[in-house]
């Protein structure tokens, strides 16, 4: 091939590759998935795959002067893992990973990490990732909260028909109280989510919950074939906490949350 004909085979500078995950060589990608936007004409439209020996990157065109981190890039990014994984294993790559081109793909990513790839694929292949996360049913939890906690009454009554500026700092130490109270709520909450459902799965992390009614937020690592059963369970769990808790699962995705620890060989064993 001559020179001319190398330069025009070539992709343009201005775009590079945009590395979505890990999967085994031989598997496809389902059909009608949409990339994270490019932001470039000179782009080639869709996903495709970087192979090197048994493992394959899922990558698409993007423009390297577009900056990524809108909330469409971040939704198509996971959507596009999640899809993945229902079929295949897939090991999620950070969000916005972009390198030169799909030579970099393969000689920088692909080949000096290969044999970790593959070890990490065979560890998740028999699982799926779910997330489980509730929000209180706030007048009730509240409600719940004031009718089991003697002190919780006595404040409120102290500051009921008071001055806020006289009763400020009993205010105060009603507001700490009902915070207290719901961490700890929380807290058990969270241990009655594991005592029901992790024994349907190989590992659980328990997140960080977000907004003033978060509830729950724990995510699992559920085996294949043990999804019927652990859906179950968060039915059956959701049925008990009806009208105190509104419980919702996420899944199956990307392990996002379970992916095996990367350990650097050391210089003598290579």
């Amino acid at each position: 091939m001559s020179a001319a004909e190398q330069a025009e085979d070539a992709p343009p500078d201005n775009i590079g590759s945009y590395v979505y995950g890990i999967m085994r060589s031989g598997q496809r990608i389902p059909d009608g998935l949409d990339p994270v936007p490019h932001g470039s004409e000179d782009a080639e439209p869709g996903l495709g795959l970087v192979s090197s020996g048994q493992i394959a990157a899922v990558v698409s065109d993007v423009a390297t002067n577009r900056p990524l981190g809108k909330r469409e890039d971040l939704l198509a990014h996971e959507r596009v893992l999640n899809a993945i994984a229902v079929e295949t294993p897939i090991l999620p790559m950070r969000f916005g990973g972009v390198v030169s081109d799909d030579d970099a793909v393969r000689e920088e990513l692909l080949e000096p990490h290969h044999d970790y790839f593959e070890n990490a694929l065979n560890e998740i292949a028999d699982y799926l990732e779910f997330s489980l996360r509730g929000d209180y049913e706030q007048d009730v939890v509240l409600g719940r909260i004031v009718e089991e906690n003697p002190a919780i009454q006595d404040l409120r009554e102290r500051i009921r028909g008071v001055d806020e500026d006289a009763s400020y700092y009993d205010r105060i130490k009603l507001g700490e109280a009902i915070s207290q109270a719901m961490d700890t709520l929380r807290s058990n909450d969270a241990d009655a989510v594991l005592d029901a459902l992790e024994r349907y799965a190989r590992a659980t992390v328990v997140k960080e919950v977000g907004g003033e009614n978060g509830a729950v937020h724990v995510a699992f690592l559920v085996h294949r074939d043990h999804r019927t059963d652990f859906e179950q369970a968060v039915d059956d769990l959701g049925d008990a906490w009806a009208g105190r808790v509104d419980l919702r699962l996420f899944g199956p995705t990307a392990c996002f949350d379970f992916l095996p620890e990367y350990e650097v060989p050391d210089e003598e064993g290579g």
